[in-house]
């Protein structure tokens, strides 16, 4: 809330003002010009706040009850990546506390605010426009719905386009490592040193023991084969890998890897690359609804923004490089939206300035020379 928010329980002390007549309270009714203590804006600020926060603890009662499944959704774009690219589908886990502070309470508090968003913009608007003019408050009923939208698709744009497409890359990015193999003999220092370690006696057996005269065999299959039976495995072509079928689960055994790099993802990492990339799109997305509210004060030239054009293209690309892991493909995924984003943005803010009706700009006139008068 400005500090020039009308205090409608402290009557003008101006004699020469008409106050007009008393309303139900016993109170006059007051022009925009008197200015409310500090202490009530704090008072109001902190109202606000405990709303905003009572929102998001109901929330996260929400989230709390299906976090499981969040976590699970969030995890697809992973396991698609993982499979796609012949990897294990079961991201790893070193820390034994991670799995409830850094997945399950992060990603529990993090839909929160996500699903919470909608009434936190609205108390946020609330505090701002009881400090406005009356040609400006009808922004207010605009401006919050189209920042949760945008909220809200800056959410699906990162866990469709987004995501999918860095973890492809960096997933696949190992491919470009050339296949390296143990090549000789190792070194004699090497070869003695390792003599204390290593147990080169093989087991006694029986003197009629037969050792097998043929490898076994496994079937292999150009894809998963269709109804499998219990215990079936197989070398899965397609995925370069041994697959067991077990109680209606096919488990990864082993899978091929002969490149020098093998990516075993953590999910408490993948959790905070995901959730961060996520509040990062949100806060990008704002840009039209940052456009929208330049257009209502009226404060800046449309000519001055387009001339701007350059330098916003300049902001989105470093922008799509901070957001990102600052590959390329994933700079160029965000970046560009982001700059139609600002076309966008100065759409409404040209189209806003002129339809604004001629009583409009003479009444935001008048208010901006009683302000400074």
């Amino acid at each position: 809330m400005p500090l020039d928010q009308p205090n409608e329980h402290d009557p003008s002390q101006d004699p020469d003002e008409y106050r007009g007549e008393l309303d139900d309270q016993g109170y006059y009714p007051l022009s925009n010009d008197h200015t409310m203590p500090l202490g009530d804006h704090l008072e109001e600020l902190r109202g606000r706040i405990v709303k905003m926060l009572i929102g998001v603890v109901l929330a996260l009662v929400i989230t709390v009850i299906f976090g499981f499944q969040i976590v699970g959704w969030l995890a697809q774009p992973l396991l698609h990546a993982q499979d796609l690219t012949g990897l294990s589908t079961t991201p790893i886990q070193t820390d034994p506390t991670a799995g409830f502070t850094s997945v399950y309470l992060r990603v529990v508090l993090f839909a929160a605010v996500i699903l919470a968003a909608p009434w936190i913009i609205w108390q946020a608007w609330q505090f701002i426009v009881v400090g406005l003019y009356d040609h400006e408050k009808r922004a207010v009923h605009i401006l919050a719905p189209f920042s949760t939208i945008m909220t809200f698709l800056a959410v699906l744009f990162t866990y469709y386009i987004l995501l999918p497409i860095s973890l492809l890359f960096f997933l696949n990015f190992v491919n470009f490592y050339p296949v390296v193999e143990l090549s000789g003999e190792p070194p004699w220092v090497m070869r003695q040193a390792a003599s204390a370690y290593v147990d080169d006696s093989k087991p006694e057996r029986p003197d009629d023991f037969v050792y097998a005269t043929e490898a076994g065999q496994i079937p292999i299959f150009e894809t998963r084969p269709d109804n499998p039976q219990d215990g079936a495995w197989w070398i899965n072509d397609d995925r370069g890998r041994i697959e067991l079928y077990f109680d209606g689960n096919i488990s990864v055994i082993a899978e091929r890897s002969t490149k020098l790099i093998t990516p075993l993802p953590k999910m408490d990492e993948y959790i905070k690359f995901a959730t961060f990339m996520m509040l990062g799109c949100v806060i990008a997305f704002q840009l039209p609804v940052i456009m929208l509210v330049l257009g209502w004060t009226g404060l800046f030239d449309p000519r001055g923004i387009q001339s701007l054009r350059k330098y916003a293209l300049f902001v989105c690309f470093a922008l799509g490089a901070l957001l990102t892991p600052a590959d390329p493909l994933s700079m160029l995924v965000l970046a560009i939206p982001l700059y139609l984003l600002f076309e966008f943005g100065l759409l409404l803010f040209e189209g806003d300035l002129h339809q604004q009706q001629p009583e409009l700009k003479e009444q935001v006139q008048r208010d901006r020379q009683h302000k400074h008068a």
